[in-house]
């Protein structure tokens, strides 16, 4: 079997080896030509997987190690019988760890108290979800928009406080992490645009860890401006990937490259859940446990002062493992020194591996189920 995979995939080569002969390459700038002898092809959300792509090749799987699938014409793959599969909640605990690390930055360096705030989340899928749920369990006053997984599911309702829109853009905090979408009733390519947020008021905070394109970009600009710099923005994906916005960056808290769910374990965990499906495609046997394929934190306990606020306990606890400003020293620094396009995937593929609040337990005197509440493994 030949199987060609993103050189950015972590173990892949060690997982499908086995099964084949890998060949690793750069996913932004595959070809054609590079996959035509392929049987099996390995990608992350760089690469555009269609016609263009697939014509005259062999290829009889594609795997996607990324939760997200705007990046597959999955149309094109049913009606060449080409399998697809994708790692659906993969990066869920490492991107939540993001949003509250970057909330942890937000209340050490502006002092904004968001635990007792009102808190939005846009999107519940695996990321949605798993962030509404470490709010909720924090006893934060939480909310939810999602109108399609509730038209599909209406039993949600139960499970979580879904309102609408113009409730959202209310909130202190607004957390996106809903897919890109074009079409359909409830499309999401602009979905924050003037008029939405000319709603949201000075003060609050968006983090966007989802998709570019679902905020507007000159919207928000503008609306930063009216506002006289009285806007919290933590941005981790862009409209124009990997071209981003220097303007919108000079404005932000915190400005990543997409990076938000790249935590260790859980693009190991990408990868794993590929090579799972991968080996069903074609009957093989799997060689490898998911516990074979994830590897344990570095700093697995931390022991913390007692006499700190709630606010700075979870952010002392949270930069001990994440500290989402490193990623953000990292992309001002290199756009410094060079700001062409592939700054962007540079970073992306020189990443400085970091772990899950999972894999650490934080010893404190009194607040334990906090700390569970926003991650951490509390035995």
């Amino acid at each position: 079997m030949k199987i060609v995979a993103d050189e950015n995939m972590p173990n892949v080569k060690r997982l499908f080896s086995h099964l084949g002969e890998v060949t690793l390459v750069s996913g932004r700038d595959l070809s054609a030509q590079q996959v035509k002898d392929a049987d099996a092809l390995l990608v992350r959300s760089v690469t555009k997987v269609n016609e263009n792509l697939l014509t005259g090749s062999k290829v009889k799987f594609v795997g996607s190690a990324t939760i997200g699938v705007d990046h597959i014409d999955e149309a094109y793959l049913r009606a060449q019988n080409i399998a697809f599969s994708s790692a659906p909640g993969c990066n869920a605990e490492a991107v939540a760890d993001y949003v509250f690390s970057a909330l942890g930055h937000l209340y050490l360096n502006k002092g904004i108290k968001w635990l007792s705030a009102k808190v939005a989340v846009i999107g519940y899928g695996n990321v949605g979800r798993t962030v509404y749920k470490r709010f909720a369990a924090l006893g934060c006053q939480v909310c939810v928009y999602d109108p399609l997984k509730l038209a599909d599911d209406p039993m949600l309702s139960r499970e979580a406080n879904f309102v609408e829109l113009a409730d959202v853009l209310t909130c202190d905090v607004i957390c996106l992490h809903s897919p890109m979408t074009q079409s359909g009733p409830y499309p999401t390519l602009n979905m924050l645009s003037e008029n939405e947020l000319a709603q949201i008021k000075a003060g609050s905070s968006i983090i966007s860890a989802g998709r570019g394109g679902v905020i507007n970009e000159d919207a928000l600009l503008s609306r930063y401006k009216e506002l006289s710099g009285d806007l919290n923005l933590v941005l981790d994906v862009w409209h124009d990937e990997p071209n981003i916005s220097q303007q919108l960056v000079n404005i932000t808290d915190i400005a990543t490259p997409h990076i938000a769910g790249y935590s260790r374990q859980g693009r190991e965990k990408g990868t794993w859940m590929v090579y799972q499906a991968l080996c069903k495609c074609f009957g093989l046997d799997a060689q490898f446990s998911m516990e074979d394929a994830v590897t344990p934190g570095n700093l697995q306990s931390i022991q913390l002062n007692t006499h700190l606020c709630k606010e700075e306990i979870l952010a002392r606890s949270m930069h001990a493992i994440y500290d989402v400003a490193r990623d953000d020293a990292r992309l001002r620094f290199q756009y410094r020194i060079n700001t062409k396009e592939s700054t962007f995937d540079w970073l992306r593929k020189n990443y400085v591996e970091r772990d899950e609040f999972n894999t650490c337990q934080v010893h404190h005197d009194s607040e334990q189920a906090m700390l569970k509440a926003v991650g951490f493994n509390q035995k």
